[in-house]
């Protein structure tokens, strides 16, 4: 499967026209097209009998939200525009909450590119962020740029690798992108009780999350993928952000784990720090 349809969220913020330009350069690798997506919020009716200066407050609220559309689709045409004036754009507006609005929408897409949890200051201490709810519930791969620049699909791609479902997951999703980028890297963190003793090195060939790491290398080459793998024993949440940045890679393919309990998403602590960590992109999927 390629990415032929991106949906993109427009919420305004520093990222907005990387998130967009990035999505418009996959768009235009795999002849697609990018859907910008603007959510509203929930509008509530005045009530009946709530006189007079409801009904203003109502009317100007609704203007402002027309207006905010309006700039939003202008915003996408420039945007898209930079990249390429060919690819097809599509704008929707949605009166609902962008979590809802991107996980419905999105299931409909091949990627989406959500905004960083920065720009959703509205939502509230204790609730799922728009990018963990989309990644739960939308049952497609999410971009997250934490930056003002996105990744290139020629530039460095490192995974995050555990052997577990999510990991296996992602892998598959980002095979569009792992075909076209110019260097793989496998990323291992096991377990500091993992970690072979010094007298024993023979040991660490054998170790089950090794031996997982060399067999995903081998299931890429069979793609055409070619990639280095590397080990390390200690706590993800700490080593995976360092790992990226010794391999220099551009971006960070990993693995999202969470589930649905008593209408509260729970996430994998990996998983929250990874959503919401602000030094490379991150390609994932649960």
């Amino acid at each position: 499967m390629n990415f032929r349809t991106i949906l993109v969220d427009l919420t305004d913020g520093p990222a907005c026209a990387a998130r967009v330009e990035c999505a418009a350069q996959v768009a235009a690798a795999f002849a697609g097209s990018v859907v910008g997506l603007t959510a509203t919020g929930t509008h509530l009716e005045p009530f009946r009998g709530a006189g007079e200066e409801a009904g203003r407050y109502d009317a100007l609220a609704r203007g402002k939200l027309q207006h905010l559309a309006a700039r939003h689709h202008e915003a996408l045409r420039e945007w898209v525009g930079r990249v390429s004036p060919t690819i097809p754009t599509r704008h929707v507006v949605v009166e609902a909450e962008a979590g809802w609005a991107l996980a419905t929408h999105g299931r409909f897409a091949d990627l989406i590119l959500p905004g960083p949890p920065s720009v959703h200051t509205d939502v509230p201490a204790g609730m799922p962020g728009v990018a963990e709810y989309v990644m739960l519930e939308s049952g497609r791969p999410i971009l997250l740029l934490p930056g003002l620049a996105g990744p290139t699909l020629e530039g460095h791609v490192a995974i995050a690798w555990n052997g577990s479902r999510a990991a296996a997951r992602v892998v598959a999703d980002a095979m569009p992108w792992l075909t076209r980028a110019g260097a793989v890297s496998v990323l291992v963190v096991a377990s500091a009780s993992e970690s072979p003793e010094p007298q024993d090195q023979e040991s660490h060939e054998s170790d089950a999350s090794h031996e997982s790491g060399q067999r995903l290398v081998a299931w890429l080459a069979s793609h055409g993928v070619e990639a280095d793998l590397h080990v390390a024993h200690g706590e993800p949440d700490e080593l995976l952000p360092r790992l990226v940045g010794d391999v220099q890679a551009g971006l960070l393919v990993a693995g999202g784990y969470g589930h649905s309990r008593l209408r509260e998403l729970v996430l994998g602590g990996s998983t929250r720090s990874l959503l919401r960590q602000t030094a490379f992109p991150v390609f994932m999927s649960h």
